[in-house]
């Protein structure tokens, strides 16, 4: 069986040299997401490319010959972690010299299914700080092929629905670059701290575009779970999540009559999909409830350049707004 990405991605980060880069940092991102947070952390002192092309479905992608020879040229590879990666196999297993980085280490991580707790008091409890010893290693290390994926209480890797945790993806980015290119330290440094500062302007923003929905209404329905952090930021409840946490698994017919059930019970006017997967079962549990479909979010990707979500800030403004004029 061959090691998944994260085996490799959650060992010690091989030794970075020592000496000053005479040309940019060349950095590959899994996301485009976090590619987008890297160049407002490295500037001009980096080059960076994301794996995932703008649009995708993270989930069912599969890297190509040009990413493998893409990850074995960069002078630093970035990763969400989380488990987030088992998707990419064994695509690190031709670049073992690269440096690697984990960069939610430091997060507090949720768990899926959080909603399915009969005691909403601890429905959405943190299950610990990602990097500490214990916290969600079991479901690093696992291989998904042979068994039900994103079963209850596995760690939910879809942190960055919430901009606080993108802060410590850019200070861990920051300091991950610093390593690799000590002469430019600071200004990394300098540059993640000014995107905090924007990041927690856009927190706010968030807040106020969001401030249209009354408590009742802040309830969630997805195509596939992940909302859950931003639900938690925002004061929403997530009740339920047609595919689980991962776009390819299926739901089963009492899961869907549940949800239906579910969404009638609590009067939920609106179940959310993303551009990137079928909307399919979500169209079927509206249709049987009578209520619409708003399929344009943007989840695993960023947008082309020329679309709504082509940066991070765009993307979670962009997604708020889908929601506030849902339920607002």
């Amino acid at each position: 069986m061959k090691p998944s990405i994260l085996c490799i991605l959650l060992l010690a980060v091989l030794p970075f040299t020592a000496a000053a880069q005479e040309t940019a940092l060349t950095v590959v991102a899994t996301s485009n997401i976090l590619a987008d947070v890297a160049s407002h952390v490295g500037g001009d002192l980096v080059s960076v490319t994301a794996l995932i092309p703008p649009g995708a479905d993270g989930h069912a992608w599969q890297p190509t010959p040009a990413d493998v020879l893409k990850v074995a040229q960069a002078d630093l590879v970035l990763a969400v972690g989380i488990g987030y990666e088992t998707f990419l196999g064994g695509l690190a297993e031709n670049a073992a010299d690269v440096p690697q980085v984990i960069v939610s280490n430091g997060i507090g991580i949720l768990p899926f299914g959080g909603h399915d707790h009969e005691d909403e008091e601890h429905a959405e409890e943190h299950v610990g700080i990602y990097g500490e010893p214990g916290v969600c290693e079991d479901r690093a290390e696992e291989d998904h092929a042979d068994e039900e994926e994103h079963e209850h209480g596995a760690c939910d890797p879809h942190v960055w629905t919430d901009p606080n945790n993108v802060i410590i993806w850019a200070n861990n980015i920051a300091e991950a670059f610093a390593a690799a290119d000590p002469a430019n330290a600071e200004i990394y440094r300098a540059r993640a701290a000014a995107y905090a500062d924007e990041l927690k302007t856009l927190d706010a923003e968030i807040e106020h575009i969001l401030a249209v929905v009354p408590e009742e209404r802040r309830v969630l329905v997805t195509n596939h779970e992940f909302l859950s952090y931003f639900a938690h930021r925002y004061g929403f409840r997530v009740v339920g999540g047609i595919l689980g946490g991962s776009t390819l698994d299926e739901p089963d017919p009492q899961t869907l009559a549940e949800l239906v059930k579910t969404v009638r019970a609590l009067n939920i006017p609106a179940i959310f999909a993303e551009v990137s997967a079928s909307s399919r079962f979500a169209d079927v549990i509206a249709s049987e409830a009578g209520i619409m479909v708003v399929s344009d979010l943007y989840s695993e990707s960023l947008s082309g350049a020329d679309g709504p979500a082509s940066t991070y800030a765009d993307y979670l403004r962009y997604n708020a707004q889908k929601i506030a004029e849902a339920l607002g």
